[in-house]
Parts: structure tokens; sequence; C-alpha cells
């Protein structure tokens, strides 16, 4: 599965809310089907890019009070107002297969899917916006935090940019998995044994576009890319240490 997925959710579901004033401003309730194409790194660190249908599907309620989509997951802000907004979702995580990359993961096994649970805020200040997400994952996902800084600004009526930079921290359990070979791994595999430890896995930037066509087809752009850090930089999993990834989808609004 493309990892980059999961970088991508955080920032495409703050593109959706946030532009949901560019559709029509006197709907409560916003629905939206759709789908597109993703090109990235196979998992974190591969060298191994692909290409593969991305579904976008989802439904918003009064600019995220509520939201549920197959990339966001299910949850909402009950704190919005103007300046800050504080809420809470429930979602997934992929993991990642030996199939993924069967060159770099042989030996390594799959990482299980996980259930999500995030906290989640954002502060607005003039043209820019802290945001903030805290992830506790079951399975072999940890708790991950992410923390980024943007801005977003509309061109005409139909156009809205986005650009941010942000960074992300993860607990032992999520590198080990991730970024660690055990023993028993390294046995099964051409790696020697990797502890990876609790840090700051990796900073980044996100790019995106959400355009108008009419006022029920709209398009979104997205352009990511993560700088792998400390642990995560030096595993031996880790074949590049920058991985961009590029997401394209349209959907039909009503």
């Amino acid at each position: 599965m493309l990892y980059n997925l999961r970088s991508i959710v955080f920032t495409s579901l703050l593109l959706a809310i946030l532009t949901a004033g560019v559709r029509a401003e006197e709907k409560d309730w916003n629905y939206s089907v759709g789908g597109g194409v993703m090109y990235g790194a196979a998992y974190e660190g591969s060298d191994k890019y692909v290409v593969k249908a991305v579904p976008d599907v989802s439904v918003e309620y009064k600019e995220g009070v509520f939201f549920a989509g197959i990339m966001g997951g299910i949850g909402g802000y009950p704190v919005l107002t103007e300046d800050y907004k504080l809420g809470a979702a429930v979602g997934f995580d992929f993991g990642r297969s030996e199939d993924d990359d069967k060159g770099n993961l042989r030996g390594m096994g799959d990482i299980d899917m996980s259930a999500t649970l995030s906290l989640m805020g954002e502060y607005s200040f003039g043209p820019l916006q802290v945001s903030g997400k805290a992830t506790k994952g079951t399975e072999d996902y940890g708790t991950t935090a992410t923390v980024e800084l943007g801005t977003m600004f509309p061109i005409g009526d139909k156009l809205m940019i986005m650009a941010s930079v942000g960074s992300t921290w993860a607990d032992n359990d999520h590198m080990e998995s991730y970024f660690g070979v055990s023993q028993k791994q390294a046995a099964r595999s051409t790696y020697s044994r990797y502890d990876a430890e609790a840090g700051l896995k990796s900073v980044g930037f996100a790019l995106g576009a959400f355009y108008n066509i009419t006022e029920s087809w709209d398009v979104k752009l997205m352009i990511n890319g993560d700088q792998f850090l400390g642990d995560a930089a030096d595993s031996p999993l880790t074949k590049d240490d920058f991985n961009p990834s590029v997401f394209f989808t349209t959907g039909f609004n009503f």
C-alpha cells in the first residue's frame, strides 16, 4: 500500500474542510463522490515508486463539525470557532506488506492494518494556521504526532491554493514496526538487526490546489514531500530518505 496516503490524508482533509466555502455557502451538508490516482513510494523509505487508483468519497457537515470518508475516517470538530477548532476522528492505517516491495522487504513480514484514534486541533492567526494531530493505533502502529504550519488563499472564485510545512514524531512501537529489524527478521532477510527508537521521524511539505470546474464538479491536486530523519533515515530499510508523492482526484459534489 502506498504509505504516502497517510500523510496526504491530513492535509487533504484540511483542504476539503477549509475549502467548503468555495462551494455553495448555504449548504449545511456536502457530499463528494469521486476518485483519482496517486504516485508515491511503495513504503516509507522505499526507492520503488508506483501508481495506484485512490477512491475519494466523503460527507461533511458545517465545515467539519462532522465528517466521514474513505480517506479521513469518521470524526468532527465539536469545538469550532473563527480562530481555533478541536476535534477527534477514528480511522485506519493500511500497515505494510512484503508484497509492496518484494526486493527490499523480503523476509520482513507484514505490518497488520490498524484501527486509529486521532485528536486534532487548529489555530488560525491572520493568513496562517497551526494544526496538530496525535494518533494512537492498535496492532503495530504505535503513536505518532504531527504538527503543521500552513496557509490557504483563494485565487478568484473557483481556485483555492494551500501550502504547509510540518514534522512528525513517532514512539518506539511505531519506529520499530516501520524502520526496525528484529532478530527474527534479520534471520529471514539480508538485513542486520536494527533498533529504531522514538524520535522525530520526518519533516515535510505539502502543496495543494482545489478547483471548482462547476458548482458540482471539482478537482484536487496534492504534492507532498517527506524527508526522513534520525533512526528512520539511518534504517537499512530506508533506501531513499526523501519520498515525494503526487495525488490527483476529481469528484462530484451534491
